[in-house]
């Protein structure tokens, strides 16, 4: 069983939001893109989560969104996920913090969507297996 990390949400911030069209094409898929990077700053105990989304429909892409969510973690289990020059979140809490970024963006995509009148607000977002997409624990080189 995997242990439990105490942390709170410090920070969610849209680093990128690129609508490049509100019109969909008839009788085109859109495949939608994610990549997670994770960085951390340890004199705060603040590891970061950003996920970037990008759609794209006949190679064209439609949209592109970088939400960066910044969590503090509580200092006496930061120091369990360091190891001299080194941080390392197993998956268990790399995809849940993912899962919080993942709810927020998917939110934001929506809500500008939707202000923005594009039809991109009416696209149902296929769901995101972040045990598939982090299944490793990801290393973070201190130096």
């Amino acid at each position: 069983m995997d242990k439990q990390i105490p942390f709170r949400v410090v920070g969610l911030q849209v680093d990128n939001f690129t609508l490049t069209s509100n019109k969909l094409q008839e009788d085109s898929p859109i495949e939608v893109r994610t990549n997670y990077e994770f960085g951390v700053i340890p004199e705060q105990h603040l590891v970061m989560a950003r996920l970037t989304y990008t759609y794209l429909q006949a190679k064209t892409e439609l949209l592109q969104m970088t939400l960066i969510s910044t969590f503090d973690v509580k200092p006496e289990a930061f120091k369990t996920m360091l190891q001299d020059t080194t941080f390392t979140l197993e998956p268990f809490f790399s995809q849940y913090l993912s899962t919080i970024n993942v709810g927020a963006a998917r939110g934001e995509i929506h809500a500008r969507c939707e202000q923005a009148g594009s039809e991109l607000a009416n696209v149902i977002l296929p769901p995101v297996n972040l045990v598939e997409a982090l299944p490793d624990p990801i290393v973070i080189s201190l130096m």
